[in-house]
């Protein structure tokens, strides 16, 4: 399956606003939904329950007391084994978070949903910060806030910051400044610790800061030029450093694939980015969003948080 939705339910597990996504799949809601309309839409108005587990000896039942099955409360569905300490973060607490910041900051929600029957559980949100790459606002981008969780130890709690350039749909994650461990792409609860959404929000007023250094970063990069050979150069490094071998069949592919992308991905038309280091960014972040499957063809569960998270941090 190429998007991994959960489908648990007999419907997809997403809701959106605006366009269909590629998948084609999930329930189209009006802007300024409710957040109760969007648990419904997006089949996410279950719980998650913790139960010990049970195994049996000698035909006797014996229970552990250190050791827990997280079920769905829908489905009866066990999604993890998980142990004492373990925090569990309900698909409902992922979009009250948003709740204030819609009411009160102008965020707007843009889609919610889970993956893999429920295990990890995101929505995201378009903040009130809009701007563009050039002066003539051709290459326009926005700032969008992404919370997402898991309930089998595969994410933390996690806020991370992401731009999309609109064009084109490209998801690029920008750091923010930590005093504590210099620049980082997004906050992590581990779930070991509980999840405090204020704690949390207080950290976000420091947001313009980091939007600020994002914009002044990819201006710089649609600025530098970078003539086919030098974006091949830059290519040839980056699919050195993940691949380990620039020369493996593999590696050339993915070569050949974005420096066609380079020339010829949506967008790449704008003077922005035409033979820019903008665009040659750019050309990487379209190949893993759009083009590149991840393990198993999730390339939504690759974009947001695997390898095509890698790629497309911008510091």
């Amino acid at each position: 399956m190429s998007h991994e939705i959960d489908v648990s339910t007999g419907k997809p597990a997403i809701a959106y606003v605006g366009e269909t996504p590629w998948h084609g799949l999930g329930e189209k809601l009006p802007a300024g939904a409710p957040i109760e309309t969007w648990l419904h839409a997006a089949r996410l108005d279950w719980e998650l329950k913790r139960l010990p587990v049970q195994y049996l000896v000698d035909g006797k039942l014996r229970t552990m007391n250190d050791r827990f099955v997280l079920m769905r409360n829908d489905t009866d569905e066990a999604l993890s084994i998980v142990s004492a300490d373990y925090q569990i973060v309900q698909p409902r607490e992922v979009l009250e978070f948003y709740r204030e910041l819609v009411t009160v900051y102008g965020f707007t929600l843009e889609t919610a949903g889970a993956l893999d029957a429920g295990r990890k559980v995101w929505a995201l949100a378009k903040t009130p910060m809009t701007d563009a790459v050039d002066k003539g606002g051709n290459d326009p981008i926005g700032a969008y806030l992404l919370l997402a969780t898991s309930c089998d130890k595969t994410l933390a709690t996690t806020v991370a910051f992401t731009s999309i350039r609109v064009v084109c749909q490209n998801t690029l994650f920008f750091a923010m400044e930590d005093n504590r461990e210099g620049r980082r792409a997004q906050v992590k609860v581990p779930h070991n610790l509980r999840f405090y959404p204020d704690r949390v929000k207080q950290q976000l007023q420091i947001m313009d800061k980091a939007w600020s250094g994002f914009l002044a970063n990819v201006r710089n990069m649609a600025k530098y030029q970078m003539e086919p050979d030098r974006a091949s150069s830059f290519f040839d490094d980056l699919f050195l450093q993940r691949n380990g071998n620039a020369s493996s069949s593999k590696a050339q592919r993915e070569h050949e694939t974005v420096m066609a992308l380079f020339q010829s991905a949506p967008g790449q038309d704008l003077p922005s980015a035409k033979g820019t280091l903008w665009g040659a960014v750019n050309a990487v972040t379209y190949y893993a969003d759009h083009v590149r499957s991840g393990p198993g063809g999730d390339r939504l569960n690759s974009a947001w948080f695997g390898a095509g998270h890698t790629s497309s941090v911008i510091t």
